[in-house]
């Protein structure tokens, strides 16, 4: 079952004094796990990527230093970091303001596949600097995070999606794939579940496998963009028929 999630509605737990986290999905998925981290100015978060997966690190709001070892990088807004399993990282907030992260493991555990992940240590890729690919005819671009032509992984595939005012992808699922999507501007109208949901930014939405969604931009907006991960990153996409 697909299931909508509201940022501010969800639980927090204390990870350190000032930085907490909070579950996205809730053990249903298989492929992935979610949740939203806040880190408020002047505090550290410190975790360590799990053996067999991949660590991936959005920042939706705010700026942060990310650095493993001796590697120190900038975090800024809507920028993607992603961390090589077995990795201890620190996400610092060295600026004057909170900043709220997406974090999604791909897979949650070891899953005995020996899917072959992402062997850097440490790679972020800020949005103005993403392979872009243009689809006029689909009324979209793709600004691409993880994927054969930026951050190289097969367990997860990431990217952004900016939709012109009547774009419209129709109903379908992936029968080998988990997704989940964030909304960055605008407002996107999703079928989930069966039901219409309108989605702003400080949403998401995730789909397990086989899971129908659809999505275009909601009534009354002139675009919008998302962040949308496949996981893992090989999947097939099925149509349903109108």
């Amino acid at each position: 079952m697909g299931r909508a999630v509201t940022f501010s509605d969800l639980q927090p737990s204390k990870i350190i004094s000032g930085v907490h986290n909070a579950a996205i999905t809730q053990g249903e998925t298989q492929e992935m796990a979610a949740e939203y981290i806040r880190i408020p100015p002047g505090q550290q978060w410190i975790a360590t990527a799990l053996p067999e997966t991949d660590c991936y690190l959005f920042m939706v709001d705010g700026a942060c230093a990310i650095s493993v070892a001796d590697s120190r990088l900038r975090f800024p807004t809507q920028a993607f970091a992603v961390v090589q399993e077995g990795i201890e990282f620190g996400v610092e907030n060295d600026s004057s303001a909170p900043a709220s992260i997406i974090r999604v493991i791909a897979p949650p555990r070891s899953n005995g596949r020996g899917t072959p992940g992402f062997t850097g240590k440490l790679a972020v890729m800020q949005r103005a600097a993403a392979p872009i690919v243009n689809l006029p005819k689909e009324k979209k671009k793709r600004i691409y995070f993880v994927d054969d032509n930026a951050i190289k992984s097969q367990r997860g595939h990431a990217m952004i999606v900016v939709y012109e005012k009547d774009t419209v992808t129709g109903l379908h699922h992936h029968p080998n794939a988990e997704s989940m999507f964030v909304i960055l501007e605008g407002a996107l109208q999703f079928i989930v579940n069966g039901e219409t949901v309108v989605l702003t930014p400080g949403q998401a939405v995730y789909f397990g496998l086989n899971d129908q969604h659809g999505l275009r931009v909601a009534d009354g907006v002139s675009s919008a963009s998302f962040l949308e991960f496949h996981i893992p990153a090989a999947y097939s996409t099925v149509r349903e028929q109108a």
